[in-house]
């Protein structure tokens, strides 16, 4: 049996193979008492000689590490060395990979804030810098993939962001149209008003808020699939006399020319980065028409913690998750007017688990449109996710505010579940 610290939630299994002396036995003991006092750790690792460690029952999953430099660089940093490793095959796990993703949020040693974390999000902040020509080019990595991607494995209108699960038994498709509906709701529609959609996406809240409210809206997007495809779709519903997507920065908002009553932005904000935050809020208080109303639907933290460096590198660049102070900080700057804060955090879970098993449904026909390490790549993104929602401090914040103070507002919550007075769709001005 290995030395470590306690040896109370593993065994050592007999090597097929003399076990290793040196660096390569160090770093499995360490391995070792990392897990070792977990009572949630019920894994089976097997190492690059043929070693073998079992945690607890051992039945939630198989880890493989291929070689001893795939290990090592679990602690340097978590998610870049994980995600990198499994990415390239030098690590395999036999099971389903949220089980290994939620094990890491569980385990207190691996979430440490590490000299080499901090190194590696230094420089992908050096080189991912958030300006307008770089926002751009990482848009277009992740949202011009092809749209036919995303049609298999998202819900029918295209949404990509956290759905509203208000049943147990809810399909992805009705908790995203619950979804649309609840931001519809909180931003108090009516017909005639003029809606601005920061990020729209292929334009699916858009829609819904034309047809079910009766409202004119513009959406801007930096990817030119989503501008394409939603103009598309609008032609199809006959909207496009009340309805456009523009491809426009929201750093370019002025030059649309227009004030609005209502503004949306959903699963944008963390692409706007840290220091843009206020500006931000600066540009969007602008255009706002005094006493409108403003939702922002965003991934976020209660505390600043470093940005997930894995992800920032190889799905989201540019990306930074905002903490609810900033958030809060910045829309107060502008002028804007704190109302309401709800969390979707277990919604968002429910989500990805959902985009997970389709994701999963469609792999043969991904691979062929990628390869191999493109499906490692984006099941590890989802899992990942679905663990940080479940298990982690990630969290998902629909903020309310509104361009000066508003005293008109009903008392209760109410509203924002049972439509305007009590009315869903068209309601009085």
């Amino acid at each position: 049996m290995l030395h470590t610290r306690s040896s109370r939630n593993f065994s050592a299994e007999k090597p097929r193979h003399p076990r290793p002396q040196g660096r390569q036995s160090e770093l499995q003991e360490i391995f070792a008492s990392i897990f070792a006092d977990n009572s949630q750790a019920n894994f089976k690792a097997v190492f690059w000689d043929g070693s073998s460690l079992r945690f607890g029952s051992g039945q939630d999953f198989t880890i493989r590490f291929k070689t001893k430099d795939a290990l090592k660089s679990l602690f340097a940093d978590i998610s870049m060395g994980f995600g990198e490793g499994y990415m390239n095959g030098d690590i395999e796990v036999e099971g389903d990979l949220r089980h290994v993703t939620r094990l890491a949020y569980q385990t207190q040693p691996l979430q440490a804030v590490t000299m080499r974390l901090l190194c590696n999000l230094a420089v992908l902040n050096l080189k991912q810098r958030n300006t307008q020509r770089r926002d751009q080019k990482h848009i277009a990595s992740h949202y011009d993939i092809g749209d036919d991607f995303y049609r298999l494995w998202l819900d029918r209108e295209m949404v990509y962001s956290c759905a509203y699960f208000q049943n147990e038994n809810d399909s992805l498709e009705q908790a995203q149209e619950n979804k649309m509906q609840l931001c519809c709701r909180k931003l108090r529609l009516r017909e005639r008003e003029n809606l601005l959609d920061i990020g729209c996406g292929w334009g699916g809240l858009l829609l819904a808020a034309a047809e079910k409210y009766g409202i004119r809206g513009t959406g801007i997007t930096l990817s030119r699939n989503q501008e394409k495809c939603g103009n598309a779709r609008i032609r199809k519903h006959g909207l496009q006399d009340r309805l456009k997507i523009a491809y426009l920065d929201y750093r370019d908002l002025e030059k649309l020319g227009q004030r609005f009553d209502k503004i949306v932005s959903i699963g944008m904000f963390e692409h706007v980065g840290k220091k843009n935050i206020n500006d931000f809020f600066a540009t969007v208080s602008k255009v706002l028409k005094p006493h409108g109303l403003l939702l922002l639907h965003t991934i976020g933290k209660v505390a600043e913690e470093p940005t997930n460096t894995w992800m920032k590198k190889y799905i989201f660049p540019g990306c930074h998750i905002p903490d609810l102070s900033s958030i809060c900080k910045g829309a107060l700057q502008s002028g804007l007017k704190f109302i309401d804060c709800e969390d979707l955090r277990v919604h968002y879970g429910r989500t990805l688990d959902q985009w997970l098993t389709r994701f999963e449904a469609h792999r043969n026909e991904i691979r062929q449109m990628f390869d191999e390490r493109f499906v490692r790549m984006w099941r590890f993104y989802l899992a990942g996710c679905s663990s940080s929602f479940w298990h982690g401090n990630m969290h998902v914040f629909q903020l309310l505010f509104s361009a000066g103070t508003r005293n008109d507002l009903p008392l209760t919550r109410s509203w924002m579940s049972k439509g305007i007075d009590g009315e869903v769709g068209r309601g009085k001005g």
